[in-house]
């Protein structure tokens, strides 16, 4: 399985991150997304949204999702991983992350 990592920074927007998860979907490939939560606050909540839709199709046995305004089939064996480092003082520039997108991951 193919793992592609990106590390995310204040510069990306919703839309480059539409364009990684429509590619990452239709190959099946593994998406690990480092310092995630360096994305704008405002971008996190848009990209929340999205990421809902890819994890939705697979769970109620679509075969397609709708993203940037275009249906795209979704390769069930895609995931989106996150990493972290704590909001804070001693890394800045970190966002804490929504409870809307929290809800989505797990910790480990």
């Amino acid at each position: 399985r193919q793992v592609l990592v990106f590390n995310c920074d204040e510069g990306i927007d919703f839309k480059s991150m539409g364009r990684i998860f429509t590619g990452l979907v239709k190959c099946g490939a593994w998406g690990c997304f480092d310092e995630f939560n360096r994305l704008k606050v405002d971008q996190l909540s848009a990209v929340s949204q999205m990421i809902q839709v890819i994890q939705e199709a697979p769970k109620n046995g679509e075969k397609n999702c709708h993203l940037l305004g275009r249906d795209i089939n979704v390769d069930s064996n895609a995931g989106i991983f996150v990493t972290l480092n704590p909001a804070g003082k001693h890394y800045g520039g970190r966002s804490k992350l929504p409870d809307n997108l929290k809800q989505l991951f797990r910790s480990v």
